[in-house]
This record gives structure tokens, C-alpha cells and sequence, in this order.
């Protein structure tokens, strides 16, 4: 069996200057919709809504907060309490605050005023635990209380997810210690991988510029995991949903992230030494996070009933059985109440899985490098100087829901979509 060791930094990456990125999240774009890819990438228009006009997509910002909370936890070297990360993340990303360059990515404050001085200035850096140790310049940050329009609308809503997020952290925390069957070997981290082959830099604004350098895949990548009983690697990935089952799991055959983080953690090792040179990685570990978690049945028609209501409801087969014993009425309601007993029976069977799932997805290695020459392909296709531009549109939710649907419409309508996209969008932080 092969023996790890713990990454206690990434491997180093050239700057962005150095090379030509083409980063995994554009690829998704492009993909997705090039109308959408050339209005958002960094690489060509990198707009995104104004915050202080359109307010943000909940789903997204309440996803990136659990996602950096168990980033925090599943970090080998911090370790951190899920819910203590939570509520350092919500507490800056809401009221805002002093902040080290680690966390300006995750802040909508685009315009952070740096402060002069650290420590030294009054700063204790040592009581932010997103901080690192080595940081040297510190920043503040507006939150989203400054930010949003009608803030004293919306407060209620982010409040009630602060308190999704602090419940659902308080229960995988216990989750986890009775699930967990593997170690974490490296933490979250960016990859930038070369290509393969060198194009012209068209950034105008790079130094570089008229130059040929190396294309690279970059992105960032999930905490690396090693599981003792195969002696086998993989990728910790986590996503939130409003429901998991079985068929939120199907799409994860041809899930192109999953191979893509495999694809990188071998090229990776093929150049740098790190835990997984030489070793089997071919795994995924998916873990899906209903965005709910364990609470007494909510009480029905005037309290001689409890709610069987299975997509919204979020309670246990203990936490039943025990309002059922609390009250004589709710009793004689459920032994007459087929539905009640159903549900009952349901909850016995889901368990925790009404919570949490996890799917292992493996690849094997015709897959993986496959994913490697797609990404070539795409590469190529990205950087054509004469690509044409147009939108993919199509009946579902991220269509319908695009930040940028008005704007694509009136494209299309003859209508001013310039001054919409100079009206309702701003430039976003480069990368």
C-alpha cells in the first residue's frame, strides 16, 4: 500500500502574463452559450451585473459560501470548523471588513481600498481566519449590506440563509466524522496546465503582447483525497442543491468538471512531486448538499397535524416519533392518516440521505485523455482571432435565467443592447 504526505503549499504557477490561460470555468461558458463566453470572460469582455442594481443570485452566492466553508474544513493544514468558517464568510460577505488578497475573489466589493500598513496600523491579521500568516497587504471591503438596492427588502432573506447555512454546517460536521473514509492529501488549489501548444498574446494590456507563449488549462481544483483501503487518488467535490436523489447524480457520467479535474491532477504530477506521482487517480468523490437540514415537523391545521410534505419538509424519523409522542392528538392523527404513515416509513428508509449524498465517480484513462485533447480543441477554437460570436438559445434554466437576458434579447431585436450592458453591468476583477 503507498504511503502520502500532505501538500502544505501548491505547486507554483506562472503569471497569467507568462502564459496564455484558458481557464476551465470559460471553457463551461464558451460551451455553453458564445454570446454569454465573450460578454463574461476575462479574456474577452469580463462584464458581470452590477450588484448595486440587479442584487446577486442567491442560489450562487449561498452555493460559494458552503463551498468555502468545507474548503476551510477539508484544508489538511487548517482543518477549520465548517460552521466558525460559515459565519466568518457571511459576516464579511454581509456587514464587509478588513480582508487579506486571499479573500478578494470572493468578495463583490470590486473596488477594495487598500490599507497602508498592517499589524502595525492597529490590524490583527491573526483574527481573520481566511488570512494566511504570510499576508502583506490588507484591504477593506464593502459588504452587501452597502451594496445591494433596497437592502432593508432583501435583509430577511439573507438572514433566513444564514441560518440554512449554520444549520446545514452543524449537521455534516457530524456527518462527516461517521462518513469520511478517506485523507485529505492537498488542499483546494490552482492548476494551469500547458496545452501543448503556443499562440500569439492579443492581450493588449499584457507585456507580452505580439508574442508567442504556451497555452495553458487552468482552473481551480478541489481538494485532492487518497483512500487507504484501494491505495487509490481522487477529487473531494461538493455541490448544493434544493434537491438530491438519484437523478442528480446521473449527468455525472460525461460531468466534463470531473474529468477535467482529473485530467489536471495527472499532468500535474507528471511535473511537480506531490503525493499522487506515480499513484492510481481516477476518482471523484460527489457529495450533494440538500439545502436543508434536520428540524421538528412543522405542525398543520392548527397543530392536529404534521406536514408530509417530502420536497419541502426537513425532519427525521426521530424528530416525527418524538412530536408524535408529545401529543395524544397527533397520535389518533397519524394512526387514521395512511399519507402519515407513509411518510413516516419514508423517512426510516432516506435517513440521513435526505441531507447528504455521495456518488463515486470513476474515470479511466482512455476518458481522461480524451478530456485532454478536447480541451486542445477547445483551446484552439477559443483563440481564433475570426471566431464567430452567437448566442445558444434554449429552454432551460440557465438560459431563462442568464444575467445577461435582456441584453442577448435586444441584440437580437434591434433594441440598444450596448447601453443596457453600459447601464446594468460593470467590469468584474481580472484574473
Amino acid at each position: 500500500m503507498g504511503t502520502t504526505k500532505v501538500v502544505s503549499r501548491p505547486p507554483s504557477i506562472p503569471h497569467k502574463h507568462e502564459i496564455i490561460p484558458i481557464h476551465a470555468s470559460d471553457v463551461s461558458n464558451y460551451m455553453r452559450c458564445r454570446r454569454y463566453w465573450d460578454w463574461t470572460s476575462p479574456a474577452r469582455n469580463n462584464l458581470r451585473r452590477r450588484v448595486d442594481i440587479a442584487g446577486v443570485k442567491m442560489e450562487l452566492w449561498f452555493g460559494t459560501g458552503i463551498h468555502y466553508a468545507l474548503e476551510k474544513y477539508y484544508d489538511p493544514i487548517l482543518q477549520h470548523d465548517p460552521l466558525e468558517s460559515f459565519l466568518t464568510w457571511f459576516e464579511l460577505q454581509w456587514n464587509g471588513g478588513i480582508v487579506g488578497e486571499d479573500w478578494l475573489d470572493l468578495t463583490y466589493d470590486i473596488h477594495p481600498q487598500k490599507i497602508k500598513g498592517h499589524v502595525t496600523d492597529g490590524i490583527d491579521m491573526s483574527s481573520m481566519p481566511m488570512v494566511a500568516s504570510n499576508v502583506q497587504q490588507a484591504y477593506r471591503i464593502r459588504g452587501l449590506r452597502e451594496m445591494l438596492p433596497n437592502v432593508e427588502v432583501v435583509e430577511e432573506e439573507f438572514m433566513l440563509h444564514k441560518a440554512l447555512g449554520v444549520g446545514m454546517m452543524e449537521f455534516y460536521r457530524e456527518w462527516a466524522k461517521k462518513n469520511d473514509d478517506f485523507v485529505t492529501v492537498a488542499a483546494e488549489s490552482t492548476f494551469s496546465v500547458p496545452l501543448g501548444f503556443e499562440t500569439v498574446d492579443l492581450r493588449e494590456e499584457s507585456p507580452n503582447y505580439g508574442k508567442k507563449l504556451e497555452v495553458h488549462a487552468r482552473g481551480k481544483r478541489d481538494a485532492v483525497i487518497y483512500y487507504p483501503e484501494y491505495d487509490k487518488y481522487g477529487i473531494n467535490d461538493h455541490k448544493t442543491a434544493a434537491v438530491i436523489g438519484e437523478d442528480y447524480f446521473r449527468k455525472l457520467d460525461k460531468d466534463p468538471q470531473c474529468t477535467t479535474y482529473l485530467w489536471a491532477t495527472i499532468m500535474e504530477s507528471q511535473t511537480e512531486d506531490l503525493p499522487w506521482s506515480g499513484g492510481v487517480v481516477n476518482r471523484v468523490l460527489y457529495t450533494g448538499l440538500r439545502k436543508n437540514y434536520p428540524t421538528e415537523p412543522t405542525r398543520t391545521y392548527q397543530g392536529k397535524a404534521l406536514s408530509v410534505d417530502r420536497k419541502n419538509e426537513g425532519t427525521t424519523a426521530e424528530l416525527f416519533e418524538a412530536a408524535l409522542k408529545s401529543d395524544t392528538v397527533l397520535q389518533e392523527w397519524f394512526t387514521q392518516t395512511p399519507k402519515a404513515r407513509e411518510y413516516y416509513t419514508y423517512l426510516l428508509e432516506t435517513g440521513d440521505s435526505l441531507f447528504v449524498q455521495r456518488d463515486l465517480v470513476t474515470r479511466n484513462k482512455y476518458e481522461i485523455e480524451a478530456c485532454g485533447t478536447q480541451l486542445r480543441q477547445q483551446a484552439r477554437e477559443m483563440l481564433d482571432a475570426d471566431l464567430p460570436i452567437y448566442p445558444n438559445p434554449t429552454g432551460n434554466w440557465m438560459c431563462l435565467n442568464c444575467a445577461f437576458r435582456a441584453p442577448c434579447i435586444a441584440a437580437d431585436d434591434g433594441s440598444d443592447w450596448q447601453g443596457m450592458l453600459a447601464d446594468g453591468f460593470e467590469t468584474n476583477r481580472d484574473r
